[in-house]
């Protein structure tokens, strides 16, 4: 495989993230699906994972430096252009796409740079696996302003759980950056509902800012769909099979 390289001239930053083979939009005819569900990392009030029908795996992008690069560019002149270049100090790569974009958009502004570790949780079987963040090996001051870098934020339902595990070391986080928000919900503020940054404001700065609809499993919208087990819960394992029905 030859590297895609960055931006091609017109092309936008979501169609360098197609090009890179890092973007899956469930195939329909009319409203019936011809390819899997997607999970999500946000859950309902059972506790199940949300579902839909796009899915932007960073994976695939991070292996085309220029496209990280890219990625990374385009946060560097938002927060340029808002000001924010001087809030922080450090930029916290949330893994793994937010390790490599974060260590990109480090470089890029100028800043420190420092990642978690990724300890797998015990997950039940038909569930989208989840993590624990482990930060012990690098060093923070005391209140040393952080940006916490993850590749794609979906809906926001495990950020508070992420921020806890970074206050642990001492840092303050002021900012959230990003390739993709694609929460329907939130925009550019997020503000933490539990946890030390309780109730505190943060900038949510993203590549690309596109909200995306998410269901619950039950929904008429995708009910049928699951109940049929249409749905893969494995997509980076299985991203060929994914592809192939987009394609095929």
């Amino acid at each position: 495989m030859k590297p895609i390289g960055g931006l091609l001239p017109g092309e936008n930053l979501l169609d360098l993230g197609k090009r890179c083979n890092g973007v899956y939009v469930c195939p329909k005819d009319g409203s019936v699906r011809k390819g899997p569900l997607v999970p999500y990392a946000g859950k309902d009030s059972q506790q199940r994972n949300l579902v839909g029908d796009i899915y932007f795996n960073f994976r695939r992008i991070e292996v085309h430096p220029e496209a990280v690069d890219a990625f990374a560019e385009a946060v560097y002149v938002k927060l340029r252009n808002q000001g924010l270049l001087d809030t922080f100090d450090t930029v916290c790569g949330i893994p793994h796409g937010g390790r490599t974009f974060g260590q990109e958009l480090a470089r890029i502004a100028g800043k420190k740079f420092a990642y978690a570790d990724r300890k797998p949780k015990p997950t039940e079987v038909g569930k989208k696996q989840e993590y624990t963040w482990d930060l012990s090996q690098f060093i923070f001051e005391e209140g040393e302003r952080v940006a916490v870098a993850e590749d794609v934020y979906n809906n926001f339902q495990n950020t508070d759980n992420t921020l806890s595990e970074i206050a642990v070391t001492g840092a303050d986080v002021v900012l959230l950056v990003g390739a993709l928000n694609r929460s329907p919900i939130y925009d550019t503020i997020y503000t933490p509902k539990s946890g030390p940054f309780t109730g505190k404001a943060l900038p949510v700065i993203a590549s690309i800012r596109e909200a995306y609809p998410e269901y619950e499993q039950d929904d008429p919208a995708v009910a049928a769909d699951i109940a049929a087990g249409n749905i893969e819960w494995e997509v980076k394992k299985n991203w060929a099979r994914l592809c192939a029905a987009m394609h095929g």
